[in-house]
Formats: C-alpha cells, structure tokens, sequence
C-alpha cells in the first residue's frame, strides 16, 4: 500500500468518528494556544523593554553613588553621595569616549499648587541632561548652564505632573512650590511613560542642580547621588566605561584589592540584564504551557489505544489480505500525526487571536513570529508521532487469527 492509499485511509477513519477526532484534538488545541500566546506576549515584552531601555538616552552610562549592596539597601539619590564634584572634572577631563555629562541627585518631595498637593520626584540635574536623555519637551524650554550655575528656582515638569496639579490650565509660567520654596515653571517634559522597573517616568520635576542643593535638599554642593554620561560612540562604550571605572577608583584612592565604592553600569548591560531574565522567563511560562501539549498528547495515545481495541477484527482482515505489519504501523501513526496537524492549525488561528486579545486588552505590544508558528507545530507534530507510536505498535503486532476471531 502506497504512501497516498494509507493516507486516504487514515482520512476515512477518521472521518467515521468525527466528533471523537475533534475531541482528541482539544488537548493539542489548548496547548498550541497556550505556546503561541506565551512566545507573543514575551516577545512583545521583549520589545517593548527594549524600546524603554532605548528610550533611557543615547550610548547611555550611568554612575551610581554607592555599591550594589548598599543601593539595595539605601535607595535615594540623597543616601548615597559617594559621588564628588572633582569625580565628574575628571571624567570630563580624562575620559575621551564621554561626549556629554550631568551629575544628578533625586528626592520625593510634596509638590503645591493653589491648594492642590501631589508626592512626586524631584531631580536635580545640569543643562545637558535633557540631550543626553534625547527627551523633548512639549512646551517652553529647558534651564541653562547660567540658570544652573546661579541657582535659579525655575522648574521643568513631567506630563503626569501636570495632569494631577494643573488639570486643563497651562503651567508654563505658573508658580509650584517645592518644600516651601517657590518654582516657576518654564518647560513641560514630553510623555515617557513607565520605565522597565515600572515607576512612572512622567512623574518627576527637574530642576537645576544647584538650586537643588541649596534651596530644598540642603546638600553640600560638592556631592551626588549619581552621574549620567552619554559616551561617543556606542560600539566603544565597554571600553569607555573601562575608562571612567579607572579614574573613580584612582580618585577614592581604591587599591586594586578594594571593590568599587560606586556603581556603574551601560545601556548594554540593561539590555542584557533584562534579555536574560526574559529568556528565563519565556522558558518557564513555555514549559507551563508545553504541559498542556504533553497532556493532549496522551489524550490521543489514550483514545489511539481505544481505537486499536474497537478495530480489531478490521486489521485482522488488513492483515489476512495482504497489509504488512509496516503498513498498519505506519497508518496508525499517520491517523495520530494528522490529529495533531488539524489541532496544531486550529491552536495556532485561535493562538493568534487570543494574543491579538490579551495584547488589546492590557496595552501590550504582541509581536507573532514566523519561528514561533513552526515550532509549535514542529512540536504538535511530534507529539502525535510520539504518542500515536505505541497504540500504532501494537496494532501491527496483532495476530492475525485472534484478530479474526475477536468479537
């Protein structure tokens, strides 16, 4: 029996029972459902964290005061003011992959405004933080290096800001006060939305960080909380990184058996950081999801051995006219791989769909990839061939007489 005879004859028999097929297919439908919708909604988290890390600035580096223990413990631009003012003079002075720099501290504060108040971040930062951020503004202008140096009491706000404080009325111009001290608004931030660690980067004021130090946090003006530096060139940021590690470890006089006093870290080492941890967890949720593929799959063994019982006395009459053993082998486990074909089709039309939902449904970017669609169906195809293969086995292995007999 050729290749398209045993084909039409797995068709057929399943085709006399067809509700018992569509049934066997359930399992293998939720599971296909189950992988597509996982591997789209992780890799449209994948995107969209990219996008955010992207959005940080460009050839971003960021120095943090304090090591990664004690950040963890002390979290606040006001806590941990390793940072000095002749450190950011001499990465300025002695790094050459740094185009631009701006020390920065950051603190909540109680904002006020006409008797409206909001609990929100303020950032002291210098003229270049807005270009090294590659943050537009939607209205009025950012503060200068004048307005730094003399500690002007201006301030720019974040879109989030406005909404909670000024409603539909125009801030620009308006006067906020911040701990008491009055602000005048010149700039409104453009939207950013939620960082990767989920704070709402539209939740901030900037002001200048002189004005910062002086009038509302009360900080020696030689001290930060961080540095935020954009290199020259990306394809060189470790070895500018590199760089500023080894002018801040030889300005705190650090021997090199002493661990770093600050924290320092790239735009590749975010990006890295949070591939790994989605790779972790695309792996764990595939694997939730690939056990409902497993279980369809012994759903269709289970009903293949019932199928093989009911037709017995069918393949002893195969086998009595001529059918060879590799034959009936071969036709049972084309009947389970094109069960597992037909359901991987409906799991993936119905993956498709339900991903379009949740995506719809909870502002997520869903991205459905090519590779994605034939490993699922790579996969539904081997499990047919894995467990349509014993109930297959042991059809061929029938005797001919008993099966002949068999009431």
């Amino acid at each position: 029996m050729n290749s398209y005879q045993l084909l039409l004859t797995a068709l057929r028999s399943l085709n006399k029972h067809k509700m018992r097929s569509l049934l066997t297919t359930l399992g293998i439908i939720i599971g296909m459902i189950s992988i597509i919708a996982v591997m789209s909604i992780g890799e449209g988290a994948k995107y969209k964290v990219k996008k955010e890390i992207e959005g940080l600035g460009t050839n971003f580096i960021i120095i943090l005061g304090g090591t990664p223990k004690r950040l963890m413990t002390q979290r606040g631009g006001a806590g941990n003011l390793t940072l000095k003012k002749k450190d950011f003079e001499a990465i300025i002075n002695e790094c050459d992959g740094v185009a631009m720099a701006s020390p920065g501290l950051q603190k909540n504060f109680k904002i006020v405004f006409e008797g409206e108040n909001w609990q929100c971040m303020v950032g002291g930062v210098n003229e270049d933080y807005l270009e090294i951020r590659k943050w537009d503004l939607t209205d009025g202008y950012f503060f200068d290096r004048r307005s730094v140096k003399s500690a002007k009491k201006v301030a720019v706000i974040g879109q989030t800001i406005k909404k909670e404080l000024f409603g539909n009325t125009n801030p620009l111009g308006k006067t906020i006060r911040i701990k008491k001290v009055p602000f005048k608004v010149i700039g409104i931030l453009e939207e950013r939305g939620k960082l990767p660690d989920g704070r709402d980067e539209d939740d901030l004021i900037l002001v200048p960080l002189k004005t910062f130090q002086k009038k509302i946090a009360g900080i020696k003006s030689n001290r930060y909380g961080a540095i935020i530096i954009s290199a020259k060139d990306k394809d060189n940021m470790e070895e500018t990184a590199d760089d500023i590690r080894s002018v801040l470890r030889q300005q705190h006089h650090l021997s090199p058996t002493d661990e770093d006093d600050f924290t320092l870290f790239t735009q590749d080492d975010i990006t890295q950081a949070s591939d790994a941890a989605s790779k972790v967890l695309n792996l764990l949720l595939l694997i939730i999801a690939s056990i409902s593929l497993i279980v369809g799959g012994i759903g269709i063994m289970n009903i293949m051995l019932v199928t093989v019982t009911e037709r017995t006395k069918e393949i002893g009459i195969r086998m009595a006219i001529g059918a060879t053993t590799g034959a009936i082998l071969k036709q049972f486990i084309l009947e389970a791989i094109i069960i597992c074909l037909f359901g991987g089709i409906l799991g993936i039309i119905g993956g498709v769909i339900v991903s379009n939902l949740v995506g719809h449904a909870l502002s997520w970017p869903v991205v459905i990839s090519f590779e994605s669609i034939v490993l699922s169906l790579s996969s539904s195809m081997l499990i047919g061939l894995f467990f349509g293969f014993y109930p297959a086995k042991k059809a061929s292995q029938l005797n001919v007489v008993e099966a002949l007999i068999e009431q």
